[in-house]
């Protein structure tokens, strides 16, 4: 499977218990598919979505990751080990923590094109029933832009965990929204993006399971 650049089944919910995580209040809850978004991929059983009348690269995705929630609660999280291990993520720094959340720098080492790297408020809780991370690119915080590297203004998007198979695996849903900036052009960056979300969840599983190897993961 190739590094990512950058996915339905339904359950019972179970009776909510206190938060695992303190944050802002839990964003709206990821609905897919639902109109405007096309089927794109499905694969590895993640099936990914595009929506291509916004202005900026908009994906949703929904999958299964063979590991317990809390586990990929944290891998997610952990942004301090994720730079060589998800994607294209070459950086990956935790600047500050607080009661409600993190303060994060990333930088993505794309091909072709110029990096882009955008610093993100990310806040995060969540119950029995479903954990939850939420992230919007800031301004005016974190290192200064560097030369050679786009700094991206426009990044927002959430993960919903919900527990299956009695815990023992994640039904992950993600959406996000990015506009990479630079020279590139929006049709261009739109283009391919997406097709290989299945990758990222592969990684994702693989960090969650704290192994180098595949294992489980699909």
């Amino acid at each position: 499977m190739r590094s990512s650049l950058i996915g339905l089944i339904a359950l019972n919910a179970l009776a909510p218990l206190p938060s695992v995580a303190m944050g802002d209040n839990p964003p709206p809850r990821i609905n897919l598919p639902r109109q405007g978004f096309e089927l794109i991929a499905n694969a590895h059983g993640v099936a990914v979505y595009k929506n291509n009348s916004s202005d900026v690269i908009w994906i949703g995705a929904v999958g299964l990751i063979p590991a317990p929630p809390e586990q990929v609660y944290q891998a997610l999280l952990e942004y301090d080990r994720q730079a060589g291990k998800i994607g294209r993520v070459s950086e990956a720094t935790v600047l500050s923590r607080d009661p409600g959340g993190l303060l994060v720098y990333e930088r993505l080492n794309l091909p072709v094109i110029s990096d882009r790297d955008f610093v993100l408020r990310v806040t995060h809780g969540g119950d029995v029933a479903m954990r939850w991370i939420s992230y919007q690119a800031v301004s005016g915080r974190g290192p200064a832009p560097r030369d050679g590297i786009v700094r991206v203004a426009r990044n927002s998007g959430q993960w919903e965990l919900i527990p299956t198979q009695d815990g023992r695996a994640t039904i992950a849903r993600c959406e996000f929204r990015i506009h990479l900036g630079g020279m590139l052009p929006l049709w261009m960056a739109k283009a391919g993006a997406g097709r290989e979300i299945p990758q990222l969840y592969f990684d994702i599983c693989r960090l969650s399971l704290g192994s180098g190897k595949a294992g489980p993961c699909p």
